[in-house]
């Protein structure tokens, strides 16, 4: 069990490492392909003028529940198992795995949002390649500053991982009418282990309210395909706990 909550974690970190370096950057670029529009015409449910304090980010867990998740992936909330690991809320069950996670309230919402666009842009696998050598550079030319946590070699060791499966590039599309801003992404991730590939799916939901932005993620086990509406679905149950604090 433990393995089964760990890996797709591990993928979603992963997938999130260039956002997050990029939503850090002072030059954030705005090149990169177009996201597509989803299909999905409901009004929005939160409104862009709310501000969130920070301590909302490390309460995960309550905003999206065991039994919310239970619901969305149809079995029964015993069959549900809650988890924190680091700032995410993880869920396993039989079948699958969901989470919570990559919270973060922004001090301006004009800040949130340029963040945001620029963070889960779609781009093609050399962008990422020149992006990681970069993001590389910067983390060497800092090295020995202790106000600076990342270690080069632990850097590289992800980006490398990241080289491989994203070599195809990153893609998102918008979800109209959750939050603020919705982007899900469609990336299809490549892995080689034992001489075989194997094809997988961040499966991802970044989501935009006010000055806040989270993730939701949601697997099943078995064939890799997009799960759109069960992510939706775990969104609309956090926003829902938000418009209600």
């Amino acid at each position: 069990m433990k393995n089964k909550i760990l890996m797709p974690f591990l993928l979603l970190s992963l997938t999130s490492f260039l956002s997050a370096c990029d939503s850090g950057s002072n030059e954030l670029s705005t090149a990169g392909t177009e996201s597509t529009a989803a299909t999905n015409d409901k009004e929005s449910t939160s409104s862009s003028n709310i501000m969130y304090d920070r301590e909302i980010t490390k309460r995960a867990c309550d905003l999206l529940t065991a039994d919310a998740v239970a619901i969305v992936a149809g079995v029964e909330p015993a069959a549900v198992t809650q988890s924190n690991i680091a700032s995410f809320c993880i869920y396993s069950w039989a079948e699958g795995n969901a989470s919570l996670g990559h919270m973060r309230a922004s001090k301006k919402i004009k800040f949130a949002r340029t963040s945001f666009e620029n963070s889960y842009r779609s781009q093609t696998g050399e962008e990422l390649a020149e992006q990681m050598a970069e993001v590389n550079a910067q983390i060497k030319k800092q090295q020995g500053d202790t106000s600076v946590a990342a270690d080069p070699k632990q850097a590289e060791a992800v980006t490398g991982a990241l080289s491989g499966a994203l070599s195809g590039g990153m893609q998102f599309e918008d979800i109209k009418g959750v939050g603020d801003m919705a982007r899900f992404e469609t990336t299809r991730m490549e892995t080689q282990f034992g001489g075989k590939t194997f094809v997988s799916y961040p499966n991802t939901l970044n989501i935009l309210t006010g000055n806040l932005k989270f993730t939701v993620s949601f697997n099943l086990d078995g064939e890799a395909k997009l799960y759109r509406d069960e992510n939706v679905a775990l969104a609309e149950s956090v926003l829902e706990k938000l418009s209600r604090l």
